[in-house]
C-alpha cells in the first residue's frame, strides 16, 4: 500500500475491474470457488495443467512470492494473476515444439529452451527484476519477455528511478537509454509521460540483459493483454514513444496476448483442450 501511494497509482481503473470481474465470471462458470479477493483455494483450480517440477523450481527461486508459503498466500492463486496467465499460455509448450511458440513471439527459428522467472543481475546489487520468460537456443540471440495482464491499466502519476541508476558509466553502450533515464528522473518533479507503461522497469531489464549478453545481444518483447479502451490506447501510444526513445539501440518489440493467441490457435497440432481453455478464460471476445 505504501508503495502504491508513493508511486501515485490510481488503485482501480475501469478496465482493471473489467478483467477482475471477467476472471471471476469464468470461475463461476467452471464451478471454481474463490475468496472475496478473487483468490482460488487451490492452485490447480487456477491453471490449465499442474505446474511441472522445473517450473515450480523457477517460481520458488524467484522473489515474487508467486507460489507463497505455509504462512503466506501465493500471488498465483489470484484469478487475475499475471503469473497464472503466463503459466497457462506457455507451460503447455515445454514438452512440445518450443521453437514454434518462440517464433510466434518473434524469436529466431531454432529456440530449444524456455525458462520462467529469469533474472539478469546488474552490477548494482539488490534484488534484480524478474523477466517472466526467456527463450534460448544455440548461438541465437535470446528472447526475453516481460508480460503484463492487469498491470497495464494501473495509472501512475509518477515514475521513479533510484539514484544508483544515475551513473552514466552503466549506460555507456546505450546512450539513448541514458537520456531516457535522465528524462524520467526529471519528470519525477511533475507528471510522467509513461503513466501506463513501467519504463523504469524495462530500462532495468535492458541493463541486466546487456551485461549478460554482450557482445551478441538480445531481443526484448513486451507482451500485454489488450482490452480496447482509452487506457489501452494510451498504453500503446506510450509503448511507441518508448520505442522512439530507444531507436535501434535495443531490439525491443511489443505484442498483445490477443495477437499471440491468434497465431497459436492456427498452429498445426495444437491441443483443442488447450485452445478452448484459453478462449473461455482469456479470449472470449475473439471471433473467427
Amino acid at each position: 500500500m505504501e508503495d502504491s501511494i508513493e508511486r501515485g497509482i490510481i488503485k482501480v481503473s475501469v478496465i482493471y475491474r473489467f478483467i477482475y470481474n471477467q476472471q471471476q465470471d469464468w470461475a463461476h462458470q467452471q464451478g471454481i470457488k474463490f475468496d472475496k479477493n478473487g483468490y482460488t483455494f487451490s492452485l490447480g483450480d487456477n491453471l490449465f495443467s499442474p505446474l511441472l517440477p522445473e517450473v515450480i523450481n523457477r517460481f520458488q527461486s524467484g522473489k515474487g512470492d508467486e507460489l507463497g508459503s505455509k504462512e503466506k498466500r501465493g500471488k498465483m492463486l489470484a484469478l487475475h494473476s499475471s503469473s497464472a496467465l503466463v503459466a497457462n499460455v506457455f507451460q503447455y509448450w515445454l514438452n512440445r515444439n518450443i521453437s514454434e511458440i518462440a517464433s510466434a513471439c518473434g524469436a529466431s527459428q531454432g529456440m530449444t529452451e524456455l525458462y520462467f522467472e529469469q533474472t539478469h543481475r546488474t552490477t548494482l546489487g539488490g534484488i534484480p527484476p524478474h523477466l517472466d520468460l526467456e527463450f534460448r537456443g544455440n548461438k541465437l540471440k535470446p528472447l526475453a519477455i516481460e508480460s503484463k495482464f492487469t498491470e497495464s491499466y494501473h495509472r501512475h502519476t509518477k515514475r521513479r528511478i533510484k539514484d544508483k541508476y544515475l551513473d552514466a558509466r552503466l549506460w555507456t553502450q546505450q546512450p539513448r537509454c541514458w537520456e531516457l533515464v535522465n528524462l524520467i528522473r526529471e519528470e519525477e518533479k511533475g507528471r510522467t509521460r509513461f503513466s501506463y507503461l513501467d519504463a523504469p522497469q524495462l530500462l532495468k531489464h535492458i541493463l541486466g540483459l546487456t551485461k549478460d549478453y554482450r557482445p551478441t545481444g538480445f531481443k526484448l518483447l513486451y507482451l500485454w493483454y489488450e482490452v480496447p479502451s482509452p487506457e489501452a490506447k494510451m498504453h500503446r501510444q506510450q509503448l511507441e514513444e518508448f520505442k522512439r526513445h530507444l531507436g535501434d539501440e535495443v531490439y525491443f518489440s511489443d505484442m498483445t496476448y490477443q495477437e499471440l493467441f491468434e497465431i497459436i490457435r492456427t498452429s498445426c497440432g495444437v491441443d483443442e483442450n488447450y485452445t478452448a481453455y484459453l478462449i473461455e478464460r482469456y479470449f472470449p471476445f475473439l471471433t473467427d
